[in-house]
């Protein structure tokens, strides 16, 4: 029987309203079933696809973003003459290069005396340098340090710690 069954296949083969058959009814139904069974896990593969690719472009759009961000900035320092002033103190230098040399009153020469005894080499300390400095100091040469610093560069984070140091401590001579 499986003789005459293989060969009724090869005839049915070749029989061209069976192939018709086969390609206009069966091979639409099979696909429709096979679509049905497997929708669920082609969604989930789609979603995890499309999750993929959003979230590596949006990786890469932050990374764009940031270094477009960067170069802006650097533009923009270096157009404003800030350029030379790249790092912590950046914020505090183009404070500085903002403000006129006419708004400040003449460097006083008593308070340049004290501020070069108590910090030696001040004009060439960053503010963070200057700032760590100022707890060794007693509150005489803490008001020296906030008058030169008024009338040179007027670095707001200096005056502004120089200020809250004298704020803590009790009024009276320096105590040394």
């Amino acid at each position: 029987m499986s003789e005459e069954t293989g060969a009724d296949d090869e005839r049915a083969g070749n029989n061209p309203l069976r192939r018709t058959l086969d390609l206009c009814l069966f091979a639409p139904v099979g696909v429709a079933v096979t679509v049905v069974e497997d929708l669920p896990d082609l969604i989930a593969k789609g979603r995890r696809r499309v999750e993929r690719e959003l979230g590596n472009a949006r990786v890469v759009g932050r990374f764009v973003v940031n270094k477009g961000q960067r170069q802006v900035s650097e533009r923009l320092d270096d157009l404003w003459g800030n350029g030379a002033h790249a790092g912590p103190d950046a914020a505090e230098h183009a404070e500085e290069a903002a403000e006129t040399s006419w708004d400040r009153p003449p460097p006083d020469p008593a308070a340049e005396a004290i501020v070069g005894g108590a910090l030696a080499d001040y004009d060439t300390l960053s503010a963070s340098q200057v700032v760590r400095r100022l707890e060794s100091l007693g509150p005489e040469e803490l008001r020296a340090v906030q008058r030169y610093e008024a009338s040179t560069r007027n670095r707001r984070t200096i005056l502004n710690r120089a200020g809250q140091l004298l704020d803590e401590r009790p009024l009276g001579p320096a105590s040394e």
